[in-house]
């Protein structure tokens, strides 16, 4: 059986963090369960598992999972330093780090606002919302699509969403950004400490949100999740306030990173936009397609939860497994001539949203979002032109901090 060795994956190298798929098809080859280290982060490695049939198998194996708390005694762990805490203690109920039962229990009591219904029938406000922030979009010159429009356009709607008052969502959108900068696996003690600071902030603003939901009867998310703890769903006042603040980030990150890395592709490839520009492609093929060829999330983390033997590989209990999202998305065994951008390709399988017991809750949302964006760009764009791009350091997931677009 393998064993942890010479690392046959570096994610953080400077050529496969602008393409990691060509790396990912030797590691599907050469090394399907392979050891990859990230030195330059401090981070000291993570099995990393890249063919398609694995990926889904690993993240459907409750041999995996997400609380290593439940596994190893609490002296396990280093002490959480106190200017810290804001930022742990708000992510330590987030049902995305959660496994059965608590896990289920959280998921049940947002999916309403998720379906497939109740995500349609928001349409009208969406498109209102791409609209405007379309429209603030200079007519002409070199725009930052991402910084000026789908970073603060996916944050708006899913604060619209939780109930934040539209005045608010400048305020929201800065602690986003400060925040996430210190939730990735790469991050600085500098950027730990800011965001705990502004997780602080966050946290104090939503817990003043909440009791002014508690006084109405409304519909968005917050009011379906004030209403879950009054008809007698377990929620106690953390798990609240951590659940609102969950679907803030995980309702938001995967929208813009699509529209970046898509408009990219498809400026890449100006017969595709071409045939999607004069409706030979519906959205939801040309979303479908994105998500599988550049997928916002690339990597799924879990914990070996005992000592297990997986394709051949013998991973302790507590060491760390990456499912490779984006690299299973490009599996030929499964995807055809996968490295082509085909908006045609009939074929709904990609696991940009994760698959098991964490699939995105928010896919539904993501993908209408991401329709109706596309839609509005090709109506103002007739022509595609990307005149340069700035890639965020990430290994998570796989996007742009920066892509300027010609509006003329």
């Amino acid at each position: 059986m393998n064993q942890v060795g010479r690392a046959a994956f570096r994610p953080l190298d400077p050529e496969i963090r602008e393409d990691p798929y060509p790396t990912y098809a030797r590691l599907r080859r050469e090394h399907p369960v392979a050891w990859a280290t990230t030195p330059a982060s401090g981070y000291l490695g993570f099995w990393f598992v890249s063919r398609y049939d694995d990926v889904v198998a690993g993240l459907k194996d409750n041999r995996f999972g997400r609380e290593l708390m439940k596994v190893f005694p609490a002296e396990a762990f280093p002490p959480i330093p106190e200017a810290h805490r804001p930022l742990y203690g708000m992510i330590a109920n987030w049902m995305l780090f959660k496994d059965p039962p608590d896990h289920a229990r959280l998921r049940r009591i947002a999916a309403p606002v998720f379906t497939l219904r109740a995500v349609t029938g928001i349409r009208p406000r969406l498109e209102a919302l791409v609209a405007a922030a379309l429209d603030r979009l200079p007519a002409s010159g070199a725009v930052d699509i991402v910084s000026d429009f789908s970073s603060p356009l996916s944050i708006d709607i899913v604060s619209d969403l939780l109930g934040v008052p539209e005045r608010d969502h400048p305020l929201i959108r800065g602690w986003v950004r400060e925040i996430t900068l210190g939730l990735d696996l790469v991050r600085t003690p500098e950027r730990i400490l800011a965001a705990s600071a502004r997780a602080a902030e966050l946290i104090e603003y939503f817990r003043g949100l909440v009791a002014a939901h508690r006084r109405g009867t409304g519909d968005t998310l917050m009011d379906l999740l004030v209403q879950a703890r009054a008809n007698g769903e377990y929620l106690d006042d953390q798990e609240l306030l951590a659940s609102a603040v969950f679907f803030l980030f995980a309702g938001h990150e995967a929208s813009s990173l699509l529209i970046g890395n898509g408009l990219k592709a498809l400026a890449a490839h100006p017969d595709q936009y071409a045939a999607f520009r004069d409706r030979r492609v519906p959205a939801k093929a040309l979303v479908s397609e994105l998500m599988r060829y550049d997928s916002p999330q690339q990597i799924a983390f879990r914990h070996a939860l005992e000592d297990v033997e997986f394709r051949g590989t013998a991973i302790r209990k507590g060491q760390t497994i990456g499912f490779g999202l984006g690299a299973a998305n490009r599996d030929p065994a499964t995807f055809p001539d996968p490295d082509r951008l085909d908006l045609a390709r009939d074929d709904s399988r990609h696991l940009a949203f994760g698959t098991g017991i964490h699939t995105c809750a928010g896919s539904n949302l993501a993908n209408l979002e991401a329709e109706i964006v596309f839609t509005e760009l090709a109506k103002r764009l007739p022509e595609l032109k990307v005149v340069g791009h700035e890639r965020q350091e990430s290994i998570l997931v796989r996007g742009l901090t920066r892509l300027f677009v010609a509006m003329d």
